[in-house]
Parts: C-alpha cells; sequence; structure tokens
C-alpha cells in the first residue's frame, strides 16, 4: 500500500504549537495508474516490446558507454519481407498476430542483455552489447533461418531480412542505423 500524509499543525493566538492533526490517504491506485502511464510511454502496444522512442534513448545511453568504457556494440535491423501483401491477403488482424509471433520468437533467441525494438511497422532493431559484427552477423543468419523455416499460422512460411552493423568512433545514432539499413 502507498500512502501519503498531511500534516497540520493547530496553534493558538500566540503561535504555539497545541496539537497536531494528520491526515493519512491510500494513493495505491494513483500509483498503479501511473505505473501504467509509464510502461505506456516506453512500450508497444501491440507486441509489448520497447517502443522507438524509448529505443532511441536506450542505443544513446548505451552508445555513450560505449564510447566512454569501450565495450562493442552491435545492431540488426530486422525487416519482415513483403508484409504489406501478409496484410492484404489475410487481413491486418493476421499481420498483427505475425508482429506478435515475431516478437516472441526474436525474444525467444535473444540474450538477456539484448535490446529489442519496434521501430515501426514491420520493422525491428536489435541492440546488443558486448558484440562485435561477426557476432552479430551469427546471431542475425540464426535468426533468419529460424523465421524462415518455422510458418506462421494461417500465413505460412514467412521471411525477415536483417542488417548488421557495428558501432564505429564518433558514429552518431543516425549514422549507425543507416548502415545497419543499408547492410540490410
Amino acid at each position: 500500500m502507498y500512502g501519503e500524509l498531511d500534516v497540520i499543525p493547530q496553534v493558538d493566538a500566540d503561535g504555539r504549537p497545541i496539537r497536531i492533526i494528520g491526515v493519512t490517504r491510500d494513493i495505491s491506485e494513483r500509483k498503479r495508474f501511473e505505473s501504467e502511464l509509464n510502461r505506456l510511454a516506453v512500450t508497444d502496444p501491440l507486441t509489448g516490446v520497447w517502443n522507438r522512442r524509448h529505443g532511441e534513448e536506450l542505443f544513446i545511453a548505451d552508445q555513450a558507454e560505449a564510447d566512454h568504457y569501450g565495450p562493442a556494440l552491435s545492431l540488426l535491423m530486422i525487416d519482415i519481407d513483403h508484409f504489406k501483401a501478409i496484410n492484404d491477403t489475410h487481413g491486418h488482424q493476421t499481420g498483427d498476430r505475425v508482429l506478435v509471433e515475431l516478437t516472441r520468437r526474436l525474444s525467444d533467441n535473444l540474450r538477456a542483455s539484448d535490446i529489442l525494438v519496434r521501430w515501426g511497422g514491420e520493422e525491428f532493431v536489435v541492440l546488443m552489447r558486448h558484440c562485435t559484427i561477426d557476432d552479430a552477423i551469427l546471431l542475425g543468419e540464426k535468426i533468419r533461418v529460424l523465421v524462415a523455416d518455422t510458418p506462421f499460422d494461417d500465413v505460412g512460411p514467412v521471411t525477415v531480412s536483417i542488417g548488421a552493423a557495428q558501432l564505429e568512433p564518433d558514429d552518431a545514432l543516425t549514422e549507425w542505423l543507416n548502415r545497419a539499413d543499408r547492410a540490410m
């Protein structure tokens, strides 16, 4: 339970305290509401992973740390191939289910330290800490095969295109992301 206490001093005509009245309120419901608002502000409502705005904040923070301490950082940019055709052929609800299932598959195959972000539409970005470009490429290929080899309910096989890029000294976030996008 979260509580809030207001203390109200009662004073006499000379300003001397004669009693103190305390009022408490249960603010648990307000705290739950604030927590839910915070969660909604940083996550994608469909997939439950970080949204682009929050992802950018996390990437910039990791980038600053890497600039200072030097651990390797790599990105994977993942795009569902021909996603518009999935929506057009099977409907948007089925397309949403594909996005949710892809998110689950990605999450199940990433390390606990990796950050998965829904970048927009059918595009995702994964930040991999302490990961060289060679290791990022290996993980990207593992994900590509996993997605292609396991059909999605109501849709069948789905493929993804994946690009990888390692953070270079003095990279701006946009440069780093653009390299991953071009590699895709």
